[in-house]
């Protein structure tokens, strides 16, 4: 039996680089870099600094891999604008609710403020009676 050839021969200058951005771009996104700021969004620009490599390595030798790269960081930004989304619509719905909330207690106290109109004319209305000298009160009847 022979031995796969992997393992015989060492791994060239651009294995070795493929090697390194895969395992940075992996440690970004499991938030454990060793170079970056835990926390960075994936991109291009972080996983070359995480890997020691330039941007233009990246792009011009390993195009797979920027492509993944991009593709990820997509993902996050589609992931964070549904949260934003999902956020927004519960605002709006919560906005609405607060919203009739106002106009139900507007419409109360519009209708006790006519109320309130009614009962004060027939408060002066009722004292204009007993203040009137000709009005004369009838006692009332005990029980």
């Amino acid at each position: 039996m022979s031995q796969p050839d992997d393992t015989s021969q060492p791994l060239t200058r651009g294995e070795l680089t493929a090697k390194a951005i895969r395992q940075a771009i992996v440690r970004i996104e499991k938030g454990r870099p060793k170079v970056v700021e835990p926390g960075r969004k994936l991109s291009i620009q972080s996983v070359a600094e995480e890997a020691g490599v330039s941007r233009a390595t990246i792009h011009n030798n390993h195009p797979g891999l920027a492509e993944r790269i991009r593709e990820a960081g997509n993902k996050a930004v589609r992931a964070q604008r549904d949260e934003k989304n999902t956020e927004l619509k519960e605002l709006r719905a919560k906005y609405t609710a607060l919203r009739q909330e106002y106009l139900d207690i507007r419409k109360l106290s519009q209708d006790m403020a006519s109320e309130m109109a009614s009962l004060v004319a027939d408060n002066e209305r009722l004292r204009s009676i007993v203040e009137n000298e000709k009005v004369v009160g009838f006692p009332s009847k005990t029980r």
